[in-house]
């Protein structure tokens, strides 16, 4: 998950502050109407803000005549941002970018895309119909088909928010609506929403909560939920509300699932039923008021009102009248 939440630490943290220096603006033509308050640049326009240079095709920049201040400056036909900031370079495309000088926002609309690189080597990329970065709050939104990749992660979902410091670290972090995170082949998580506190490494994942881990010999283990809960410190999983566990020839369901790790290997390994549970191994079913389950070795352990029931297969070929 550590992964997962440094993407958001990302571009144009520092811009756009109170104190920032003033816009200039190159082009091969350049316009100013007086009675709209409003610039026009065409040709290779090139912007300086602080550390952000941005270059376009076209560009426009309007004055708040009230305050006398610029107001905005809007870049078209897929203009091109960057910033540079030490072995840092944050590059962003979009159809179009508004840079909002008095609300300090800055937003990338239509087939927008956001690309980190440290020492030249992309180390983020996050695709969306918008993107949105508001330097009051330090919140950073991406809207519509949102696609964040970094590493071996890649998540999907229908938007996405983040909470960001000043230095550029994550804070807090939200996924909404049809969310996805695969880790390579192996490992994915579906939601209809996930959160992430970076003060607690806790990942809450509501609605619709559905966890697929594969280990490294192949085994996999199957988790679904309505709520779940993984504390990356401790490396432990919380399921709660109709829990369903799939895991080779066992299926287990219970109001609620704790999966811990083993204490030598650190790998999720022991799975701990509260309330009433079943557990369901080919012919033999097992309910009590706790199960552990465990798999490696595979085995499991039930206490309180024990009751287990075995199918008699022969009598269920004979009806069958085989």
């Amino acid at each position: 998950m550590k992964k997962i939440i440094v993407i958001f630490g990302i571009l144009l943290s520092c811009a756009l502050v109170a104190h920032c220096a003033d816009l200039t603006i190159r082009s091969d033509k350049q316009s100013f109407s007086v009675e709209e308050n409003k610039g026009k640049f065409e040709g290779n326009v090139q912007v300086q803000l602080d550390d952000i240079h941005v270059m376009s095709p076209y560009a426009e920049v309007t004055m708040d005549a009230k305050q006398g201040q610029l107001d905005e400056a809007t870049f078209f036909n897929r203009p091109y941002a960057y910033q540079i900031n030490g072995g840092k370079k944050s590059e962003i495309k979009s159809n179009i970018l508004k840079v909002s000088l008095l609300k300090k926002v800055i937003t990338a609309s239509g087939d927008s895309q956001t690309t980190v690189s440290t020492e030249k080597k992309p180390t983020l990329t996050i695709n969306a119909d918008e993107q949105e970065y508001n330097t009051k709050t330090n919140i950073m939104t991406a809207v519509g088909k949102t696609v964040i990749e970094y590493d071996n992660i890649k998540t999907f979902s229908d938007n996405a928010l983040a909470k960001i410091t000043t230095n550029s670290e994550l804070e807090y972090m939200e996924l909404k609506g049809n969310a996805k995170i695969t880790q390579g082949t192996q490992n994915t998580l579906m939601a209809d929403k996930f959160t992430y506190t970076t003060a607690t490494q806790i990942a809450i994942s509501k609605g619709h909560a559905y966890t697929d881990l594969t280990s490294e010999n192949g085994d996999r283990i199957q988790v679904w939920s309505d709520y779940q809960q993984y504390d990356r410190n401790k490396n432990v999983l919380m399921a709660s509300g109709n829990v369903r566990i799939h895991y080779k020839d066992y299926i287990a369901i219970g109001p609620k699932a704790t999966v811990f790790p083993d204490k030598n290997t650190n790998k999720l390994n022991e799975v701990v039923f509260t309330g009433r549970a079943k557990i369901t191994e080919q012919a033999r079913s097992i309910e009590a008021d706790k199960i552990v389950m465990y798999m490696n070795p595979k085995d499991f352990y039930a206490e309180g009102n024990v009751v287990t029931r075995i199918r008699n297969l022969s009598n269920v070929k004979d009806k069958k009248g085989n």
